[in-house]
């Protein structure tokens, strides 16, 4: 079964991600959508790191909660999707799970950030086009 990655953080360009997404798995039969949302390890911020339960238990709501949009556009869709939650480096994570579902490709919303904005804030949108061997779609 082909799949389309799509990770989103609760902002609009990832809810048009979404949008775009879905139109894609209907032109495709048996597509499936890997909705994802990635939490960033702060351990330094969290008593005992990541090991505790209840920062961990923090993370995976702040993940439920920065996605539940996208996962009700999804499911009025009639689309066949898998929503998870991984705790890493944006950019990299996004690839590897792509790459561990065997995902034909990856859809992101971007932030609309120019070069020179980019260059100094960095971008997980330019990190994943860059890492990533799969075809990238970039929704504005």
């Amino acid at each position: 079964m082909k799949s389309l990655l799509v990770s989103v953080d609760g902002s609009p360009n990832a809810d048009r991600a979404v949008a775009f997404a879905v139109k894609m798995a209907k032109a495709v039969q048996g597509m499936k959508i890997v909705l994802l949302n990635v939490q960033e390890q702060l351990e330094r911020w969290y008593q005992h790191g990541l090991a505790s339960d209840s920062s961990r238990e923090h993370l995976k709501e702040q993940g439920q909660a920065q996605a539940a949009a996208a996962r009700r556009l999804l499911d009025g869709s009639g689309c066949s999707y898998e929503f998870l939650i991984m705790f890493g480096r944006p950019a990299e994570t996004i690839v590897q799970v792509a790459k561990d579902h065997g995902c034909s490709g990856i859809v992101l919303g971007t932030r609309g950030l120019s070069d020179l904005e980019s260059v100094f804030l960095g971008s997980t949108s330019f990190k994943v086009v860059q890492l990533s061997d799969l075809p990238v779609t970039l929704v504005k």
